[in-house]
């Protein structure tokens, strides 16, 4: 059984009760920028759920509950500078209001954050209460009604999100959530994100007060395999990694030294059979790239990469009977911000086919002992 692709989605509040402090976010932001990992807005997350749309790699989505007064005084300066995003769900009776939890952010602090890219808001309900201990008039009330506030006071906005208060909801307010016009609704589960998570149950892992350490564990940085040098790889298991069909012609192997927990295998076929590694470019430039397979006698000695850059389509053939549980030189291609970088391999070949991983690296860096194709 293939590892399935999965996404972290995390929470926290930007309140001192909840272990927030500046200088800990801080260091959970700048963990994940100097990590290779890149920030995702809501819409983007659903386009990868619902379309296969390339995330960039390493993707997370940081999203922060109640609106608290720091994410516009101390978190959001901390995303712009670092070239990052997340979102802020609000209650939208308390926007700009002095709680006993403390102050919140006004309508003008969130357009202001909305505008810059960096912090969008969605709904957090109207009131902050329990879903499950309202009737069905007031919890429509609390869902429909904050996403009818936020558009009325962030004008062009439209509210698409929704995080249940206490992560408590059923069935009915799905369906409210649904009818009110929401793409998608979130709960505080802590666990991750696959493309056939119900999209109105999205899991959150909750990050509040993490040292660095446990941030590490809890989105799964643990686990990955090393980098093999600068730039970005994406294995089999990765959510930009696409496998057609999605069961029972891969085979997952364990043997031959995989980059990572595993690898795919096919037997030789029409071409109808491929795996797709496609990821959002963040930053254009020259890459070399690179494949990797597991190392077997059945390998093929024709199997077919197709390398999608800016330029168009190179196919380049390759002997998966040498070199394999390492690194291989396809070639070096631009690749830019207008369009996924992809990497395909299809079954069409003489022999068994091994789909690993790719490798994307910036010219400006060096890799010694690759074979070049």
């Amino acid at each position: 059984m293939r590892t399935q692709a999965q996404v972290p989605v995390v929470l926290f509040h930007a309140q001192s009760s909840f272990g927030y402090s500046a200088s800990l976010v801080a260091q959970q932001l700048d963990f994940l920028k100097n990590n290779g990992y890149n920030t995702i807005t809501p819409d983007e997350l659903l386009d990868w759920m619902d379309y296969d749309t390339p995330l960039p790699p390493r993707p997370i989505l940081i999203t922060m509950d109640d609106n608290y007064i720091p994410v516009y005084d101390e978190v959001w300066p901390m995303l712009v500078a670092r070239g990052m995003k997340a979102v802020n769900f609000a209650h939208t009776t308390y926007v700009g209001v002095v709680t006993g939890s403390g102050d919140h952010g006004d309508w003008l602090e969130l357009q202001q954050m909305e505008t810059s890219g960096a912090v969008l808001t969605e709904s957090h309900t109207k009131n902050h209460l329990n879903l499950t201990t309202l009737s069905s008039s007031q919890a429509q009330d609390e869902i429909a009604g904050s996403k009818a506030a936020i558009e009325a006071n962030m004008p062009g906005k439209v509210c698409r999100y929704l995080a249940y208060p206490y992560g408590a909801y059923n069935s009915t307010h799905v369906t409210m959530c649904q009818n009110a016009g929401y793409r998608a609704a979130f709960t505080t589960v802590n666990a991750f994100t696959y493309r056939t998570t119900p999209r109105y149950e999205i899991p959150r892992i909750g990050i509040d007060g993490a040292s660095v350490a446990t941030l590490q564990t809890k989105i799964g940085y643990t686990s990955l395999p090393p980098l093999p040098g600068n730039g970005w790889t994406l294995d089999n298991t990765d959510p930009n990694c696409t496998v057609v069909p999605t069961s029972g012609a891969w085979s997952t192997v364990t043997t031959g030294s995989p980059y990572g927990v595993n690898a795919l295998t096919k037997a030789a076929g029409t071409g109808s059979a491929y795996v797709r590694w496609a990821a959002k470019v963040v930053q254009s430039g020259n890459y070399r790239v690179y494949a990797r397979w597991t190392a077997a006698p059945d390998r093929a000695t024709n199997a077919v990469y197709q390398i999608t850059h800016a330029g168009g389509v190179t196919t380049v053939t390759v002997n998966q009977q040498a070199n394999g549980g390492q690194w291989n030189l396809l070639g070096q291609w631009l690749f830019t911000t207008a369009q996924p970088a992809e990497v395909r391999l299809s079954d069409s070949a003489n022999g068994t086919v091994s789909a690993d991983a790719v490798w994307f690296e910036p010219v400006s860096s060096r890799v010694e002992n690759y074979e070049l194709y």
